[in-house]
């Protein structure tokens, strides 16, 4: 299946290159703050939690509030919630969150035709809570609601129209091993490890994208590894119950990080991440047909800040087999800014560039 990629948007087109999760616009994780998850010599901001704003992240496990422990630090009411102790030295807390997101989204001529209009009312309801049991165990539940009215709307999925979904639960243990922070976390959970244009959680859904299965992580100070075992989760639409683990569609693989020594280049912050990847669909369907593909991803994704110049680049081979047909295909995504500016909120200019390969249809490769 061939896949053209436009503005870090995935538009189907005939067939070619895929991605394990639905595009959208790229947010540098080296220009973001960096998130809390775990104590990590590795730098957090490259570590494939997500980014972190104002302390903020996009997976609110990732978060680290233990400062509101000390009432002292607390602003607002609300920051007593961000660490309610289960014990006096604050070992043990719970940590709860919530959303509250609402959007309109309006397209005209939907799929460039002459029609009516399409018009989008959504609104995400989350709730969640963090339990951090000592040091080296957590367990984290999250609850959501997605509602959906408009016009035009087709047939909404379980991710858009949902009374009821569990959009995260997982355990993690984690500690120290041969001077490396480890962790394991099992469960139904997000995952944004790897380049945006190919992992991500898709927030313009009502709910996010997610996963069931296990995944390991050690960290050092200028290298880390994670690998995973997931299978994708297909929402419902009634109550918690119909939200189920999809056994057709299995994303397994290992993405690994290296922090370049700054000294080496002006003191910038860079990080090189080579990735392998395969995603199987025992009912994968392209035109009249449904079969097995098994497409294997070799990739490297090189980011951060150099001065004023931020990079988002990847170079990814896609291989493997779709009906016993082979797969072939090479994926290219270019990005880059310049702060016009010494402040970090300063604008910037850039160029993003995308490539796809295409498919080969007289020889009948499937790409």
């Amino acid at each position: 299946m061939k896949y053209l990629w436009l503005a870090g948007t995935a538009m189907v087109a005939a067939t070619g290159a895929a991605a394990p999760g639905t595009a959208q616009t790229v947010t540098p994780k080296a220009a973001a703050e960096p998130a809390s998850p775990a104590s990590s010599a590795y730098p957090t901001s490259a570590a494939g939690d997500g980014n972190t704003v104002g302390g903020y992240n996009q997976s609110r496990w990732a978060e680290d509030w233990r400062k509101y422990c000390d009432p002292a630090k607390r602003d607002d009411f609300i920051d007593a919630l961000k660490c309610v102790k289960l014990t006096e030295d604050g070992k043990s807390y719970v940590t709860f969150s919530g959303e509250l997101r609402t959007r309109v989204n309006v397209t005209t001529n939907p799929n460039l035709r002459d029609v009516q209009q399409q018009r989008q009312d959504i609104a995400r309801i989350v709730g969640g809570a963090d339990v951090h049991l000592g040091d080296h165990f957590r367990v984290f539940g999250e609850l959501g609601r997605a509602e959906l009215q408009g016009i035009n709307l087709g047939a909404p999925g379980g991710n858009l129209r949902n009374q009821l979904a569990v959009q995260q639960l997982f355990a993690e243990v984690k500690g120290k091993a041969l001077g490396l922070d480890v962790g394991v976390r099992a469960g139904r959970q997000e995952f944004f490890d790897g380049p945006q244009l190919l992992t991500v959680g898709r927030d313009n859904n009502t709910l996010y994208f997610v996963l069931d299965g296990v995944r390991a992580y050690a960290r050092g100070k200028n290298a880390r590894i994670d690998v995973f075992d997931l299978n994708y989760v297909t929402y419902g639409f009634q109550g918690i119950s119909d939200d189920k683990t999809n056994p057709d569609v299995r994303f397994t693989g290992a993405t690994f990080g290296f922090r370049l020594p700054p000294k080496l280049f002006g003191g910038s912050k860079l990080y090189l991440d080579p990735f392998v990847w395969r995603l199987r669909n025992r009912r994968a369907t392209w035109g009249p047909t449904t079969a097995l593909e098994e497409r294997y991803f070799l990739g490297l994704h090189a980011y951060g800040d150099a001065g004023p110049v931020n990079i988002d680049w990847t170079v990814n081979n896609q291989r493997g087999t779709f009906a016993n047909r082979p797969i072939s295909a090479w994926q290219a995504f270019i990005a880059q800014t310049y702060r016009l500016g010494q402040k970090p909120d300063a604008p910037r200019v850039g160029v993003h560039f995308d490539y796809g390969s295409g498919g080969d249809p007289i020889s009948g490769r499937a790409i």
